[in-house]
Formats: structure tokens, sequence, C-alpha cells
């Protein structure tokens, strides 16, 4: 199935529809817009470092064009909410209040970030925030997170747990584990399946029936919703209520947003497998246009628009100023991070 960009049509056997939803009101919006800029302004900065001479490490996976999934969906989080993220993309922890420095820092390996080069950004790691950090093995995020929602719920608490996932980490067989006991114990665990069309340079629909990752929810009994990724409005609705069914004690809830890889997989592939006509219909389908124009639906100006932006481009400039005034992490800087984190 051609993976197009509506992000409307739901896959063949998918279970309950979400219902009664919240809504983005304008004050709200303008936030989720601000994060999405945010995410986008932060890879178009490695993008140019790189271009210019200055190797961005190889852990930058851009996430250019995925912005409406990621940060809309961490939106409606609490603090205290845990939250698995994917290796693309940062809007997830920009949404979930762990500062771009820490992320930039992160990224570069130097002092201050939140793991003192001890894992790079693929391990960004603010348990305060309800960050705990990425699986050491690729794909094992899903029993992690099914672990920390059975936490929650053995401790009486109404906490959820959101996992993100991309189409290589679902083809996991820990994936299947992890539902079964979700669905069994009614763990408060959404899995968020971020389509975006690719895995690496392998199409979905290589990998999945159809070409829809919820397809290989269809044994379980659990809702599974099939929404356009690229539209906050509809991703922050579905999640929304997808958290509020799990913390009245629903149980889990399975959330594929149709989105799309606009860049290359990482800095280095030359992404020749990647149809030039495919992205440039995704691109008229940007979920930037998509906010704005909603934005300007709910009474927001584009002086509204334009002072997110401001206050967007100015943090990105601020963190990278940072990181270029930030030392080299050291063995030392790395042990107290280390002794901090078991303490």
């Amino acid at each position: 199935m051609e993976h197009d960009a509506t992000g409307k049509e739901p896959a063949s056997g998918s279970a309950t529809t979400l219902s009664n939803a919240p809504e983005l009101n304008l004050a709200d919006y303008l936030k989720v817009y601000q994060t999405m800029v945010l995410s986008r302004g932060f890879d178009e900065r490695c993008d140019e470092l790189n271009r210019s001479g200055k190797a961005v490490p190889h852990h930058f996976h851009s996430g250019v064009g995925q912005e409406a999934l990621m940060v809309a969906s961490v939106y409606p989080l609490r603090p205290t909410d845990q939250m698995i993220y994917t290796h693309r993309g940062y809007g997830h922890l920009m949404a979930k209040g762990v500062p771009v420095e820490q992320i930039a820092l992160d990224m570069f390996m130097k002092k201050g970030g939140t793991n003192e080069g001890l894992g790079g950004v693929m391990h960004v790691s603010r348990p305060d925030l309800g960050v705990p950090g990425r699986e050491g093995a690729f794909g094992t995020r899903f029993g992690i997170a099914a672990g920390l929602a059975l936490a929650s719920k053995l401790d009486g608490k109404d906490d959820v747990t959101i996992c993100f996932y991309g189409e290589a980490a679902g083809a996991r067989g820990i994936l299947y584990e992890a539902m079964n006991m979700a669905v069994l114990w009614k763990l408060p665990v959404i899995f968020v399946a971020e389509n975006n069309g690719w895995s690496f340079s392998s199409r979905t629909e290589w990998l999945y029936p159809g070409g829809r990752m919820s397809s290989v929810w269809r044994g379980f009994d659990i809702p599974v919703e099939v929404i356009d990724g690229n539209n906050p409005a509809e991703v922050f609705s579905s999640v929304s209520t997808a958290i509020a069914n799990a913390r009245s004690g629903e149980g889990p809830s399975v959330i594929e947003g149709l989105t799309y890889r606009i860049d290359p997989h990482h800095w280095f592939d030359n992404a020749d497998y990647h149809p030039a006509e495919e992205i440039e219909q995704w691109r008229k389908h940007d979920p930037l246009i998509v906010a704005r124009e909603q934005i300007a639906k709910l009474g927001g100006s584009m002086q509204d628009i334009h002072a997110a932006e401001a206050a967007a481009r100015a943090e990105i400039e601020r963190a990278f100023d940072i990181v270029d005034h930030a030392e080299e992490a050291t063995w030392e800087d790395r042990k107290i991070a280390r002794a901090t984190w078991h303490a």
C-alpha cells in the first residue's frame, strides 16, 4: 500500500476508535507549535553544522517532518508520567521538559548534559521528568514500557507510560510479549507507532501488511487507532483520550501516526532510494504548515505565530552557544554522573 500523505485511511482490522477526545485551545496550541519549531530548528542547526564541515556525531537522526507526532503526543503527559522515546527527532524530549541545551550537550558528548558523555543523545536521561532513558539493546523498549506501567499500577498511582517506536523496533519479538502482558494485566501504557514510511531504506509496506504497523495488533483485545500523524490537533486528541483511558484503569492502547521521514536515515546516508516526488508530496502536508492553519482557525494571529517562532529560534541560538563554549566530558565527569544515577 502506498504511504499516502492524508493519514486518514485506517488499517484493515483496526479495533476501537477512541472517542470523546479533548481539543487543543489556542494558548496550548501556541506552546505546542513553539516546541515543534524548536524541534525543527534543532535538526536544521545540526544539518547546517554538518554542511559547514563541523561533524555532528553519527547518532544524530533528523526528525524533520515528524514534529506533530513527537510533540503533540507528549504535551498531555504529566511530569510523573514515563516516556520511552525513539532515536529519531528530539521533540519528544523537548515536550517532556528536557532543556534544549542538555539535549545539545548530550548530542556532542559535552560536559553538562544529562549523561555527561556516557550515552550521547540516544541515551538522554532525566528520571525527574519521566525520562528514564532508552534501552541498551535496540527494540527492547516494549518490555521496559510495560514494566514501568506495571510499577505505577503496583504503587497505586495513576501515572501512565507512553512508548514511541518505529518500523525497525516494531519488528522485535518482545513487542508481542509485552503487549500480551499489557492486555492481560490492563497496564496503563500507550504504544505510539511512528509510521514514517521507512525503516532505513526499506519501505513500511515491505515489513507490515498493508503498510500499517498497527496491523500486527489485530490478535489483541486492545483499542487501535490510525491517525494523521502530521495533524497536531488530531494527535493531541487521540493521545489525550488514550491517556485518560489508561489512568482510569481501562488498560493499554495503540496509536499509529502516519507521517513521513523527510530527511535521510542519518546524515551520511545518501538516500538515493528516496523518491523526490514523494518527499515533495509530504512537504505539502508539513506539520508546521498544518499547525499554522489550525492556529489561525482558533483565532491566532500571525503575530502570535511569529512570536512563538522567534522564541524557539532564540532558544536554539542559546543552546548551541552553550555547546560551543562547553568542555568535553571527562571520565571523571562520567563517574560522577554514574554515581548520581545510582544514588
